[in-house]
């Protein structure tokens, strides 16, 4: 089974849009790809639904606990610095690594930027689709 990190982008987009990370989490949900996130990311994903999306706590704890319920979470015990640009991406490298994850899915420009990183790979949504589906 593919394992694979998701970024906080890609949960958003699978939340409030149709596309390729919608059709991603959708093959999550039914045990086609094995999820990993940690608390750090479920955080961001939170405080984002709540303060950028203006999504009601309740709506907001109720996709939480979907994410929860379809992922492994890891609290990753190595702490890298790795994207200088936005430290805050770092967590999902983090995550992927602890994980040993094939895949970091993301749609942040400083992540795809890297490509590869110790064997993970970090595509689009729509790459990971291509290329598996």
């Amino acid at each position: 089974m593919i394992k694979v990190v998701l970024d906080t982008n890609v949960y958003i987009s699978a939340l409030f849009w149709k596309g390729a990370p919608y059709q991603i989490f959708k093959k999550i949900l039914i045990g086609d790809i094995l999820n990993f996130t940690s608390p750090e990311i479920l955080k961001e994903i939170k405080e984002k639904l709540l303060y950028k999306f203006k999504l009601p706590p309740e709506k907001a704890k109720e996709y939480l606990e979907i994410i929860i319920f379809n992922s492994e979470i890891i609290s990753p015990k190595k702490k890298i610095k790795i994207i200088k640009k936005d430290p805050t991406d770092n967590k999902i490298l983090e995550c992927a690594l602890e994980a040993k994850a094939s895949f970091i899915i993301s749609g942040d420009k400083h992540l795809l930027e890297i490509k590869k990183y110790k064997g993970i790979k970090i595509i689009t949504p729509k790459e990971f689709l291509s290329r598996f589906y």
